[in-house]
């Protein structure tokens, strides 16, 4: 066994130092190598130069532009492998190894390259996709080897409303940190409203009218998604996954201040702000108009009394 493994060591040590001494094969394959790099390196240039000027959308630029990258660089990475593979130096292969053990080496190296498979080949999120993720919320704008980038959502504000930042998150965390996609099986979300009326108002009317505008809302969310027969079918069944079913659903409550009155209704995840805001402003109007619906809130209710007079007093 030891001869053996002193035959290999011999036998790379002769290698290494025949291929030091043909300095002119080693050479010229250096310099192939810096005028690939150079050449592949110019290309992206003109590449980030060039995209911006065709495309105008912002979110087709930066697919385009990623897309665009990283084919680049799976072609001149193949050429350059191919360069050297053809008479490729034991010294270099050696070189190769060590660098890729140290690198492996540094921490969380690995763990971001292994989370950056999971996204790319196994669809964790795609590029602007949604998502929430250890009480981060954002959509996805860009997705690197060690890192993905968001553009916050939320954050100081109640709704999903763009902060104007940025986050750059470790590929690792997807392997400890649960994932929330608003656009994995369906892009769709059930949101609720709550009205606080009275106990002394008319809560079924306040219930009709909360029922008829959610309704309108409905129909309007048809024509837009469900419009296509093909597409009604597709959904519904997304829909059946979560056992939940487009229609507006109203739920009644007491509680100790008045009477609570919900209704959950289904949104398209980019626009829930904008149809809350509007079913909102269409809700408190209608409730305007009816004197005998009040909403709730520090509500006194004082009742007053005549004392009846005692003989004694006559």
């Amino acid at each position: 066994m030891q001869t053996e493994v002193n035959k290999v060591i011999d036998a790379v040590s002769h290698k290494v130092i025949q291929n030091i001494n043909n300095s002119g094969e080693l050479s010229g394959k250096l310099v192939l190598s810096v005028i690939l790099i150079f050449i592949w390196f110019l290309c992206e240039r003109l590449l980030t130069k060039l995209w911006p000027r065709l495309i105008d959308n912002i979110k087709i630029l930066n697919a385009v532009h990623g897309i665009s990258t990283n084919l680049l660089r799976l072609i001149f990475s193949i050429a350059l492998i191919w360069v050297w593979l053809n008479a490729l130096d034991t010294f270099l292969i050696i070189a190769i190894l060590i660098v890729v053990v140290l690198t492996i080496s540094v921490k969380g190296l690995f763990s971001n390259l292994v989370g950056w498979f999971l996204i790319v080949y196994k669809h964790h999120f795609r590029l602007y996709d949604r998502i929430e993720m250890g009480g981060i919320k954002g959509e996805v704008i860009g997705i690197k080897p060690l890192y993905f980038t968001l553009m916050e959502l939320s954050n100081w504000f109640e709704e999903d409303a763009p902060t104007g930042r940025t986050i750059k998150i470790p590929n690792r965390d997807i392997l400890t940190k649960p994932i929330y996609n608003y656009a994995n099986m369906t892009p769709f979300l059930w949101k609720e409203l709550s009205y606080l009326v009275t106990f002394d108002s008319d809560w079924e009317q306040a219930l009709t009218i909360i029922k008829e505008l959610a309704n309108e809302n409905y129909q309007t969310f048809v024509k837009r998604f469900l419009a296509d027969e093909k597409s009604k079918t597709r959904t519904l069944k997304q829909l059946a996954l979560f056992d939940g079913q487009p229609n507006p659903e109203t739920v009644v409550t007491v509680k100790e201040k008045g009477i609570v009155l919900k209704v959950r209704f289904i949104v398209h995840y980019k626009e829930g702000t904008k149809v809350i805001t509007e079913l909102n402003q269409k809700i408190l109007m209608a409730f305007k108009n009816h004197q005998n619906i009040r909403m709730a809130g520090d509500v006194w209710y004082l009742t007053t009394f005549k004392p009846e007079r005692s003989q004694n007093q006559e």
